[in-house]
């Protein structure tokens, strides 16, 4: 979708998840990727592998991105790698672990809402003012279905992370309107329960090979996500694109 010359820092890129597909998918259509990962494994050497074959240049870098030296730290390598970050998408997340409330640790609910709220607000505070310099940026965080409203979760859901995604999506609709004016969008993609899949499944999917039914797959996310940082979507501010696959609506 004309990404060229583009750099995006993708969070939580290192798996087998929505970070993987959308870093992946980014890079399909023209941009330069960022690969951020917390815990180094040969995924994140594979899926950087896959970006440079497609003739795009890939940066792997840990980074816990619930610490701001970190987080500030990446995104001046990341410039000067691949040039000032364009693009930023929230995908890392804190882990999904229901507990009753009189059993949640509250470290554990630190944590999560570290990983869903702080560390989001952190890499936009560290990259908008360059987009601002620019006049141009795209911010996209990965919220969750239903989390505005968690009456229609699953009873056996977790406490805190919903509130994390929750949280995601009010920040996205409350800095919106605040940087349309120079030409910077904030959105949100709230998918549904969503699979991992291989590298080779991933890839297949980017190049559209998809196959039957009507769950989520990370590239359905993925092909939101491009979309967003397009310039086709220059107008698209403030939105929280469900995605529920098979999850009812």
């Amino acid at each position: 979708m004309g990404l060229e010359g583009r750099v995006a820092l993708v969070t939580g890129a290192g798996g087998e998840g929505m970070g993987r597909s959308i870093a992946l998918t980014l890079a399909r259509d023209g941009a330069d990727v960022a690969l951020n990962y917390h815990r180094k494994d040969q995924r994140v050497a594979e899926t950087a592998a896959a970006i440079e074959a497609m003739g795009r240049r890939a940066l792997p870098y840990a980074a816990d991105v619930t610490d701001a030296l970190q987080v500030d730290a990446m995104v001046a390598a990341v410039a000067k790698a691949l040039g000032p970050v364009d693009i930023v998408v929230n995908s890392a997340g804190g882990p999904w672990k229901p507990q009753d409330i009189t059993e949640i640790d509250p470290a554990h609910f630190r944590d999560v809402l570290a990983r869903e709220i702080e560390a989001t607000f952190l890499l936009i505070r560290a990259t908008l003012p360059g987009m601002r310099e620019r006049g141009w940026g795209r911010i996209v965080s990965i919220g969750g279905h239903g989390a505005d409203d968690w009456r229609y979760g699953p009873p056996e859901a977790p406490l805190d992370y919903p509130l994390g995604k929750a949280a995601r999506h009010w920040l996205t609709r409350t800095l919106a309107p605040r940087e349309i004016g120079r030409g910077i969008t904030i959105n949100a993609v709230a998918p549904g329960p969503t699979p991992r899949v291989s590298l080779d499944d991933a890839l297949a999917a980017v190049r559209g090979e998809r196959g039957p039914g009507n769950h989520n797959t990370p590239q359905d996310v993925a092909d939101v996500v491009a979309f967003l940082c397009s310039d086709a979507a220059a107008r698209v501010t403030g939105a929280v694109v469900p995605v529920p696959g098979a999850t009812a609506v």
